[in-house]
């Protein structure tokens, strides 16, 4: 089985989600021209439309007819334009979206994997503001939106592009959405791996989880149990099953009783420490402002280890020697960061 590198995250509907609502940003637009329209009724007229447009030749195209219909007849035709640009611009800005729960724990415990993590959408170019205003931009290793590539999931195309991006190939990429079939079977046909979050299935060989948090669980499984020998252990493979909405394998008998999903992820929680922040979540959020930038981008913070040392993993012995030289400048800047006075030493490990 190939080794996963990197992991890439659909924007709207998997890390973030129009606030209050899409209903309720568009009446607020609509009310600065002087138009009264009830948001509920908006937010079911939303789906119709947003599903019933073709797409365009540009995404302001595409919006500008998906804000007509999804407004009806209570659009007067001389204020249409007006309130688009009002709904447009809106959800270029920040405000109008929130940052689905644990997220940036779910980034960190990734990045603590030593695994590369990008945003692979569907979205256009207004997403670049939102992730800014959000603090993420930075976080990310890269940023790959359809209107700047040129195809839209589930185009295999966009996938290849993105595992080209990341230096890595495509069969190391793990992409997660909210899509069956734009994340899931899009990402598989590709040659990458799909895990659909949330949703009551994922389509044949993707992946599932139920939680975005859980997705650190998911490939931590997927990494760690049976990768060099090409196959998984059936305490996995249930997991897995588990995780899909499928029936576990109980042919085989084993001494250990299995746990239960609600268990497993208790355990994980209190082993990785994802479901509260932790140290490294700082040294994450921090790591380009720590090393100068191109040294920052060829190394990562792994996990803090029992005995205080930090594990860094570095691209290559060249990189490790480089980091070596900034080390006492380094960790005094990391135990100034906040809960980060307990970080006692660094260790260094190659990729």
């Amino acid at each position: 089985m190939p080794v996963i590198q990197a992991v890439t995250f659909d924007l709207a509907g998997t890390i973030l989600f129009p606030h209050p609502s899409v209903g309720e940003v568009y009446t607020q637009c609509a009310a600065k021209v002087g138009i009264r329209v009830d948001a509920r009724t908006l937010n079911q007229n939303f789906l119709t439309a947003y599903s019933g447009t073709k797409k365009q030749k540009s995404a302001e195209q595409f919006w500008r007819e998906v804000v007509y219909r999804t407004f009806g007849a209570d659009l007067p035709s001389d204020k249409a334009e007006v309130v688009f640009k009002e709904c447009w611009n809106a959800f270029a800005d920040e405000k109008a979206w929130r940052l689905a729960p644990g997220f940036k724990q779910t980034l960190a415990a990734l990045k603590f994997l030593g695994l590369k993590v990008a945003v692979l959408s569907n979205a256009d170019l207004r997403m670049h503001s939102v992730l800014r205003g959000k603090g993420l931009d930075s976080l990310f290793d890269g940023v790959y939106l359809s209107s700047e590539i040129g195809f839209d999931k589930p185009d295999a195309k966009i996938f290849h592009v993105a595992a080209k991006a990341l230096h890595i190939p495509i069969n190391s990429l793990v992409h997660v959405g909210d899509s069956p079939r734009e994340d899931g079977e899009g990402a598989r046909d590709a040659g990458a791996m799909g895990l659909i979050v949330g949703g009551r299935h994922a389509p044949e060989r993707c992946l599932r989880a139920e939680k975005l948090w859980e997705v650190p669980y998911v490939l931590r499984a997927v990494m760690t149990d049976g990768m060099r020998q090409g196959k998984f252990s059936r305490t996995v493979q249930n997991l897995l099953a588990n995780l899909r909405g499928l029936p576990e394998d109980r042919r085989r008998s084993t001494e250990r009783q299995l746990k239960s999903m609600d268990e497993a992820v208790s355990d994980a929680l209190l082993k990785w420490r994802i479901d509260k922040p932790v140290p490294e979540d700082a040294i994450v959020a921090h790591w380009h402002q720590l090393l100068p930038s191109k040294l920052a981008k060829l190394c990562a913070p792994l996990r803090l280890k029992e005995d205080g040392r930090l594990m860094i993993q570095c691209e290559n012995n060249i990189v490790k020697s480089e980091v070596r030289f900034h080390e006492k400048a380094l960790l005094a800047k990391i135990r100034q960061l906040p809960g980060c006075q307990v970080v006692k030493g660094l260790l260094f490990t190659g990729a």
